[in-house]
């Protein structure tokens, strides 16, 4: 009996290598070039075990119930260990790594809880005063509206703008390099470093990141940027408990007040400089009984009182000094190398050692990473007026309560201690910034899109990263520009250049059929409500806006325009017509107003019929041109082959119609054992039906989708068939090799992997059904995979930024090649 079994495994173990090997031989045979298309029918369709997935990595699983997609958002182990590595790395570079080792502050402990998580704010508590009321809000930081809104502010990022949204994309080693090049890039330099920190613990987030860069905070915000929140390092410190005290911050007044996030920004000029107090501190006994006070002078200007300021308003600082110009208690002066100021009111510079060796040092701040709105009057600090009136009358209270006074000191050195320096205080910075970013794409990513999306996607269990399975953006962006991505045509798009086209073939209004020069002007008038042009038309028009107007302006300070200039990073941006003024500081400058794209983009909305291309081919085809589908083997074979000489650009237009057609599968789809064992055709079912009525379409698109079987054919026009649906579901698509290509990049579905290949004249379905319902399994994996390939491109949480990053980049070498 015993050698019976010994035999039988033996035999299996024979069989087991046997099939390992075969396995292995097909799969070199894969991996080798070979196409299964052009395998033998039955060789490969009949081996329903063949895996013809990148990477080896089935799909398994379409339980909706185990989707991630509801659960909050959380920083994975992996980006908060390289995180922690980066922080360690920043404190050094701040130089915040001075301290002197085992220091601990020079007070009286028996007067102080000896515990710091009795004196100093937790994580928590810290992370909802960083956020302030963001901290319990929610709005969509992502998607065509955020794009719309945001437009201006995201193409002058780069070029030295105060308002910035993902600087350098969020990337890491771009972020670096901008730190490095501190001689060009000056003030800016430190906050890249600085913002390597959202870099790394958003690398999984979908919320857009808006930020302000400055000592204060902008005094005019435009109104659709209000609605968002921004990080900055300040932010005015308001609320009813000032009032109580006897303050009046008139910042706060402002009906267009930015009240930002706040994070620990250019820490080493601001934060840096704390560690050296211990080694630099005069004894307390030692210290002259005076107040002290050193700044840089400002004018009283109205019309900056008006907006207020963060960092202490003029007018404070110049009533500070004007009424203790003989002061025996308080020595307030302006800084001598301010040229503009008052010989009277001014006195040499005065270092952080010098001012150490007074016993009181005036402060007129806002609100930061230090949490001033914490810090309790006649605990932490003693209050002044706003007027600065009763200076020396504090001074002398002070100096008549020695005790207290001394014990205020020891609590706000304490107070920093616990901030920036106490053994723990470098854990619970790292643990609060992480904090942060994570309310913040809940509040603002990934939670909103669940709430608002619903649970789309059906894959669960992703076997391969989406980078794995999915092309990348750099991959995406050379794919959909084609042979205008790699500039090998010298041609100007600049509007004085190609404006002789309009005279030849091309409209100056919106055509259905036919190209047209696009302007700001032309789509803003499509788009309008009271245009004769069909709803579908006009919200084509309107999704092209803003990216095609040419006539965006952004406003950026002269000395940042100077600095772009030197730096060579204009980016082909040119001087408009007009500049403007702008508050900054004490005085108003002029702006320098800078066109963001002047380069003309030739575009249909529609598509192009074989003869309309054919009258105007001699004419346009040395132009790029912006396009939802590329043309068919009708003139030319797809692009990729000789039809790259139609030079279209592929953009993604009608995107809401394709992500809410899209959505509805989830709802209105039938389980893939459920379905009719049958083909059905879905001609008819194009893109161009989105001019029906919604339910009409939701009904005809639902009663196609009782099918197991979507048969599909391109038109010879390529009418924008819409696969994105069809795809989606978990019907199997059957078609001929696509010759068409949109932003769903048909020619990168693989057969047998996202789809089941027929011939062009459809002679072999019925053959090709009989296979797939012999071999369910393999169809079944067939609709997961053209279901998950659909997710990656559009529902993905790192789908959105990608399409917004590849528009961007797409229209960035556009015009930095044919924009003059």
């Amino acid at each position: 009996t015993s050698l019976n079994r010994s035999k039988q495994r033996t035999t299996v173990l024979k069989l087991t290598l046997i099939g390992f090997l075969a396995l292995i031989i097909l799969e070199t045979q894969v991996h080798s070039g070979f196409d299964p298309v052009e395998l033998s029918f039955h060789s490969v369709k009949e081996n329903s075990n063949a895996q013809y997935y990148p990477n080896d990595a089935p799909i398994s699983g379409t339980s909706l119930e185990n989707d991630q997609s509801t659960k909050p958002y959380a920083i994975s182990k992996s980006v908060k260990k390289e995180y922690e590595r980066w922080h360690e790395t920043v404190r050094k570079l701040s130089q915040m790594d001075q301290f002197p080792t085992n220091w601990t502050p020079d007070v009286n402990w028996k007067n102080h809880p000896t515990r710091r998580s009795k004196r100093f704010p937790s994580v928590d508590e810290r992370i909802k005063y960083y956020m302030g009321k963001w901290h319990n809000s929610s709005i969509p930081m992502y998607g065509t509206q955020f794009d719309r809104d945001t437009y201006i502010q995201r193409q002058s990022t780069l070029h030295f703008a105060d308002i910035l949204v993902n600087l350098y994309d969020l990337d890491r080693k771009q972020l670096y390099e901008c730190y490095k090049n501190k001689k060009e890039l000056q003030v800016f330099a430190p906050y890249c470093r600085d913002y390597i920190d959202i870099a790394i613990l958003h690398a999984g987030g979908l919320a857009n990141v808006i930020h302000f860069i400055g000592d204060a905070l902008p005094s005019y915000m435009p109104e659709a940027l209000l609605k968002y929140p921004m990080f900055a390092k300040v932010r005015p410190l308001c609320g009813e408990e000032l009032d109580e005290r006897g303050y009046v911050n008139s910042f706060c007044k402002n009906s267009q007040m930015v009240q930002p996030i706040i994070l620990p920004l250019n820490r080493k000029r601001h934060y840096g400089t704390a560690s050296q107090v211990p080694s630099n501190d005069t004894p307390w006994s030692k210290k002259i009984p005076k107040a002290i006070w050193r700044g840089k002078y400002e004018s009283v200007d109205s019309a900056f009182i008006k907006h207020g300021s963060i960092s202490g308003s003029p007018d404070m600082k110049y009533a500070l000094v004007s009424t203790h110009l003989n002061s025996s208690l308080v020595d307030a002066k302006f800084s001598k190398h301010n040229d503009d100021a008052p010989e009277v009111m001014t006195a040499p510079y005065m270092d952080m050692k010098e001012q150490l060796k007074y016993r009181y040092i005036i402060s007129i701040e806002g609100e930061s990473w230090a949490m001033e709105g914490t810090l309790q009057p006649y605990v932490h600090y003693i209050p002044i007026n706003e007027d600065m009136s009763n200076v020396e009358d504090m001074i002398y209270w002070a100096e008549q309560h020695p005790e207290l006074t001394r014990l205020i000191s020891e609590r706000s050195t304490l107070f920093i201690f616990d901030l920036l320096f106490h053994p723990d205080a470098i854990r619970d910075e790292r643990r609060v910034v992480q904090g942060i970013m994570e309310v913040y794409e809940n509040n603002y990513g990934q939670s909103v899109t669940s709430s608002v999306n619903g649970n789309i996607g059906f894959i669960s269990n992703e076997q391969a990263g989406r980078s794995q399975r999915f092309p990348g953006v750099e991959e995406r962006v050379q794919y959909y520009m084609g042979k205008w991505h790699e500039h090998k045509v010298s041609i100007s798009m600049k509007r004085e250049d190609v404006v002789h086209l309009n005279s030849v073939v091309m409209a100056n209004h919106v055509g259905k059929d036919s190209p047209f020069i696009a302007s700001g002007y032309v789509l803003s008038q499509c788009a309008h409500a009271n245009r004769t042009h069909i709803e579908y038309l006009r919200r084509l028009c309107s999704e092209a806006l803003p990216y095609f107007d040419d006539r965006n302006t952004a406003d950026l300070k002269s000395n940042s325009f100077k600095r772009l200039l030197k730096a060579k990073k204009s980016g082909g941006m040119k001087l408009a017509l007009h500049s403007s003024w702008r508050s900054d500081g004490a005085s108003s400058k002029e702006s320098k107003r800078v066109l963001l794209d002047d380069s003309v983009k030739v575009r249909s909305l529609l598509f192009l019929f074989c003869m309309e291309i054919i009258f105007i081919f001699t004419v346009v085809l040395k132009y790029p041109s912006l396009l939802g589908r590329i043309k068919p083997t009708c003139l030319f074979s797809p692009r990729g082959e000789a039809g790259d000489d139609l030079g279209i650009i592929i953009w993604p237009f009608n995107r809401r119609n394709i992500l809410s057609t899209s959505r509805w599968i989830k709802v209105i789809d039938t389980d893939f054992a459920a379905k009719h064992a049958h083909a059905i055709s879905t001609d008819g079912l194009k893109a161009s039906t989105a001019c029906m009525d919604a339910s009409s379409i939701r009904d005809r698109i639902q009663n196609v989708l009782q099918y197991r079987y979507l048969l599909v054919q391109d038109d010879a026009d390529c009418a924008n068939i819409d696969l994105t649906w069809m795809l989606f579901s978990r019907s199997v698509l059957i078609m001929p090799k696509p010759r068409c290509e949109s932003w769903v990049m048909e020619t990168k579905l693989q057969p047998f992997v996202h789809y089941l290949p027929i011939e062009e004249d459809m002679s072999d379905v019925e053959e090709i059904v009989q296979w797939a319902e012999r071999n369910l399994e393999h169809s079944r994996l067939v609709a997961e995979r053209s279901t998950q390939y659909v997710h990656d491109l559009l529902f993905h949480p790192d789908a959105i930024r990608d399409q917004k990053l590849i528009m961007e980049r797409i229209m960035d070498t556009y015009r930095r090649y044919y924009g003059g």
